[in-house]
């Protein structure tokens, strides 16, 4: 039988290229349908989980007892970068994700991201992930906020920051 197949793909390899990768790019897929991967699952954690690990659940993690030394951002400074992550998204054509992208990084904790996004909150209204993924554009034609490399970035950024 192994000589019969051997001897199909020699007379027609073309025909066995594409069956092998029918079937790899089908199991690829099934693959990837069954087993999430860790950006999904970062993702999903950010915004469903409400608990004292998810600085984006700002009130319930803020709520927590914090060590105490732990540098925490003032104010002025939460509110600052609130403003420009909302103002690199709030804008006529173009949006400034490197910005947005900037501010993730420079915080050094979790327990920054979470002030940032409980001044947003406070300042603007509005959920700080909700206007990651969709914007508050004045004119956007159909768009709005980042893309879902860019929000995954954000989320994958911050998901490896220490608690405190």
């Amino acid at each position: 039988m192994s000589k019969a197949i051997t001897q199909s793909v020699a007379d027609k390899p073309l025909q066995w290229l594409a069956v092998v990768g029918v079937l790899g790019i089908g199991a690829y897929f099934l693959v990837k349908k069954v087993i999430p991967n860790k950006e999904e699952k970062i993702v999903e954690n950010a915004e469903t989980d409400v608990s004292e690990n998810n600085p984006f659940s700002y009130t319930k993690f803020l709520s927590q007892t914090i060590p105490v030394n732990t540098q925490m951002l003032k104010f002025n400074a939460a509110a600052q970068y609130a403003k420009e992550v909302y103002s690199s998204l709030n804008v006529w054509f173009i949006d400034q994700p490197d910005i947005t992208i900037g501010v993730f990084n420079s915080l050094g904790s979790k327990l920054k991201v979470a002030q940032v996004a409980e001044k947003f909150f406070v300042i603007y209204g509005k959920d700080i992930l909700s206007y990651l993924k969709n914007g508050d554009k004045q004119l956007d034609f159909g768009t709005g906020g980042l893309s879902n490399t860019d929000y995954q970035r954000i989320l994958t950024i911050v998901d490896n920051k220490p608690k405190f």
